[in-house]
């Protein structure tokens, strides 16, 4: 899943004055169209109801609104959702300025129309320039006459997941450990660092540990939470999913995970994990979770609660 945000933006930072483009460039947004054909494009409210639901397109409206429905569009409550809704597919942020903020931090790329201008406006692109920022490098520019495509790529990738038939043939191989530690019929998640997807506390496997002394330290180091083990909820790994890295290199998992229950502690975050979440069942099947855990994460609940003393 490679996430772009798509804008049109002045040198100021402008993106919008009354809801609209406060500039009139013929041709520019040819490359918009060009862009996002066939892929889900993700918007807001206010940006749904200035373009309207484009063909060949899927439109994903995100808003609070309970009540919002509209012909031909998805619609989402949250972020999450909106990536539950998307799954593994590329897809375009296509505004807002609240959206656009809203979905950097996860974002992978971003293609910039730079309009040589610098009109009033009420709305700007987040983080705007970008020449100077940290996580970002400029790897593309194209000129056009009377705007300019800048096309800015992370400067450490995102952590991604790559699905093919048998694509792991080739592919390097993890040994990796993870725990699904139930409390009160509720799920404790961890949302990732490296991709921002939910999963369960995890990793890799070190070289004098077993299985469950590996799941027991990453449910340590990822939360704080000292748990223990009740037993063996699934043996996992998939040869049509590797797990990319930044470096480049891809691996397929072999894994063991552990059912467990909280011994001390709370749950809370660290340099891998930004969100910690107890959750339902239900709340769990509106989660965007990393593909291994979409199978682990029933499971967990299917097993029933363990009584311990």
């Amino acid at each position: 899943m490679t996430i772009t945000l798509i804008a049109a933006v002045a040198r100021n930072g402008v993106i919008g004055r009354d809801g609209d483009m406060p500039w009139h460039v013929p041709g520019e947004q040819r490359g918009f169209k060009a862009a996002t054909m066939g892929h889900p494009m993700l918007m807001g409210r206010k940006t749904f109801a200035a373009m309207g639901a484009l063909p060949g397109r899927r439109s994903i409206v995100l808003t609070r609104d309970p009540d919002f429905r509209a012909d031909g569009v998805e619609v989402a409550r949250s972020l999450d959702e909106a990536l539950l809704l998307t799954q593994d597919e590329d897809f375009f942020v296509v505004g807002g300025a609240q959206i656009y903020a809203l979905a950097l931090p996860y974002a992978d790329r971003l293609l910039l129309s730079l309009i040589p201008q610098e009109p009033a406006g009420d709305a700007y692109f987040p983080g705007w320039p970008y020449d100077d920022a940290p996580a970002w490098r400029e790897s593309a520019r194209e000129d056009h006459d009377g705007w300019t495509v800048l096309t800015y790529d992370r400067v450490t990738p995102r952590t991604q997941v790559v699905h093919g038939p048998r694509i792991a043939r080739g592919a390097r191989q993890k040994i990796g450990a993870s725990v699904a530690v139930m409390h009160e019929g509720r799920l404790l998640v961890t949302r990732r660092e490296d991709n921002g997807l939910w999963c369960l506390p995890g990793g890799g496997v070190d070289a004098g540990e077993t299985w469950s002394e590996a799941a027991l330290r990453e449910a340590r180091e990822e939360t704080g939470l000292e748990v223990a083990i009740d037993g063996v909820l699934a043996a996992y790994t998939d040869p049509n999913v590797v797990v990319a890295y930044p470096d480049g290199h891809h691996t397929q998992i072999f894994g063991v995970c552990f059912r467990a229950h909280p011994v001390s502690g709370e749950a809370g975050i660290s340099d891998e994990v930004t969100e910690t979440r107890w959750v339902t069942r239900e709340e769990a099947a509106g989660l965007p979770l990393i593909p291994t855990a979409r199978r682990l994460v029933p499971q967990a609940f299917d097993t029933g609660d363990v009584t311990y003393d």
